[in-house]
């Protein structure tokens, strides 16, 4: 309820002159707005919270170079086996 409110509010301060009809498909399609971002949150961190394990468990580094086009500096350094 209180965020329906704020969203009529904020039509309203947008369009005054707005009719009421008008105004509650405005508030339905703020509230489908709303969803549509809230939906994409979820979807996102489903993904990523399945695929970053799977990549550490592959053998990857660190799944935040995966953006990158080559490993970060020094790792091929760590990497190799130390000599006694």
């Amino acid at each position: 309820m209180v965020l329906t409110g704020a969203i009529a509010f904020m039509v309203h301060l947008l369009w005054p002159a707005l009719g009421l009809g008008t105004m509650a498909v405005y508030v339905l399609t703020g509230w489908g707005i709303l969803v549509g971002l809230m939906l994409v949150l979820v979807v996102n961190t489903a993904i990523s919270s399945g695929l970053n394990p799977w990549i550490l468990r592959k053998g990857g580094t660190d799944t935040q170079w995966l953006w990158f086009s080559a490993d970060p500096p020094g790792l091929e350094r760590d990497a190799k086996p130390k000599k006694p």
